[in-house]
């Protein structure tokens, strides 16, 4: 590589640099008072998930099924194989059409997945909480939807409808290693982690999606107070749309 080679890279660098700083200077609405948003752009590049064969197959297969981006996706599947030597089964409250589920199931085969859904849409929904949603959306799905998924991809599930954990608690495992919660408003992601937290297992995983989305503010709320009052929970907020709690003590 000669100068003039140099001399190119370092000005695509710099120009690159200074189109992601004036992005990331963007600000959006404030829907709710202390929950800020802004452009969240990264300048880290490496994308694993283009070299990770197996992955690729089943997000193909998975991703008419699902609204979690591609890189939500890699990452709940990777937790979960780290995971797979924890005692206890894998839930996920909020399945739509079975997406990211099936894409549990396939990152740790010897687990059962417990999937809770209404299949009718969004619940708990409050105004003094909830920023955008009223209740009811993304009821463009069913149980067949979910259950003709898994049977494409040869993988066992156990669903369980109704409202949870109202409805559908009975059928919780007794032990928990990852928790994905999916649910969109603040009653329905604080009582998901109420109910599942205590069956975690000791280094278990809760992971919040749609946490710090613009639109989700009751969500982020509830991840806020549940910090705010557990001792044994170490955070990460990946900056990708994830809050993950790992279960450090009883």
């Amino acid at each position: 590589m000669n100068r003039g080679d140099d001399t190119f890279l370092d000005i695509l660098r710099k120009e690159r640099r200074d189109i992601l700083d004036r992005l990331r200077e963007t600000r959006f609405t404030c829907l709710r008072p202390g929950i800020s948003h802004a452009q969240i752009i990264s300048f880290a590049s490496y994308s694993p998930w283009l070299d990770d064969i197996d992955f690729s197959e089943i997000f193909k297969a998975i991703s008419e099924s699902t609204l979690v981006d591609i890189y939500r996706c890699y990452e709940l599947y990777t937790l979960a194989r780290q995971l797979a030597y924890l005692p206890g089964e894998i839930v996920e409250v909020g399945v739509w059409r079975g997406g990211t589920a099936a894409l549990l199931a396939k990152a740790v085969p010897g687990k059962i997945i417990h999937l809770y859904d209404t299949f009718s849409g969004v619940v708990k929904a409050k105004k003094e909480f909830d920023t955008i949603y009223t209740g009811g959306e993304h009821a463009d799905t069913g149980e067949y939807l979910v259950r003709n998924l898994f049977k494409s991809l040869d993988l066992p599930c156990q669903i369980h409808v109704g409202v949870f954990p109202e409805d559908t608690d009975g059928a919780l495992p007794e032990t928990v290693s990852l928790a994905h919660i999916d649910v969109d408003t603040y009653q329905s992601a604080l009582d998901s982690f109420l109910t599942i937290w205590p069956r975690l297992s000791i280094n278990g995983m809760m992971i919040f999606d749609d946490y710090g989305f613009f639109g989700c503010e009751g969500v982020t709320q509830a991840v806020q107070e549940v910090l705010a009052s557990t001792r044994n929970a170490l955070f990460i907020y990946n900056l990708n749309g994830h809050g993950i709690l790992t279960k450090t003590s009883p």
